[in-house]
């Protein structure tokens, strides 16, 4: 690896961990880099700054299980050593696993794979309650848009190979949704439509986002 080479750091946030918002991942990484002696690049100019970015910042309160998080470094450092420091530095709840020269660019990312698992009691959401939701031939729900209106969009086609497990009263629902720069669906999208379906406002479940994807299936890192 040369100096100045984007590095892609995989990386789990879990636990206490989803409760930290974006922009304090951002403070939070940059802490525990320069609590690992990592040799970071910092842009030219006056107001110079770390090279760090992530590619589809995670929901606040939700966990995932691989995350990732580019930045550059002056100089050569083996990519287990890179690793292994980071995981030194790391709080609770943030597991680096690997580090590889970054391939992918962010703009070429499709979809994201979620686990929704339902609370098993009060605010639970049985299988086959499920099963019928998923039947539906359309979800029209209202999604922001970006110069912050409200339009309507059916997410049901966008719906990529949904599967049930879990107990019948705690059901755990997989599902792959857009993420990509032409349209992403976050998963509170999936639930407001399954409130709506059911009539149910209490509907309690924790997500966590498995894998992100870019063409052809491929793995982001």
């Amino acid at each position: 690896m040369s100096a100045l080479n984007t590095v892609r750091l995989c990386f789990s946030k879990t636990g206490r961990a989803k409760y930290i918002s974006h922009l304090d991942l951002t403070r939070t990484m940059t802490r525990v880099i320069r609590r690992a002696g990592i040799p970071l690049w910092y842009t030219e100019g006056f107001n110079r700054h770390p090279y760090i970015t992530f590619a589809a910042p995670l929901s606040l309160g939700y966990e995932g299980l691989r995350e990732s998080m580019d930045l550059r470094l002056e100089e050569e450092l083996p990519m287990e050593e890179l690793v292994r420091r980071m995981n030194a530095a790391a709080p609770e709840g943030i597991r680096f696993l690997s580090a590889a020269p970054a391939v992918m660019k962010a703009g070429e990312l499709t979809s994201a794979r979620y686990r929704i698992a339902f609370a098993g009691e009060s605010g639970g959401c049985g299988k086959a309650l499920l099963e019928r939701f998923l039947q539906q031939e359309a979800m029209p729900v209202e999604k922001r848009t970006k110069k912050g209106g409200v339009k309507t969009v059916d997410i049901r086609p966008h719906l990529e190979n949904p599967v049930l497990d879990g107990e019948e009263a705690a059901a755990v629902l997989e599902v792959t949704l857009p993420c990509s720069s032409a349209l992403t669906l976050n998963p509170s999208l999936l639930l407001t439509a399954l409130q709506a379906f059911s009539g149910d406002n209490t509907l309690c479940c924790t997500v966590v986002r498995i894998n992100l994807f870019g063409p052809d299936g491929r793995t982001f890192c």
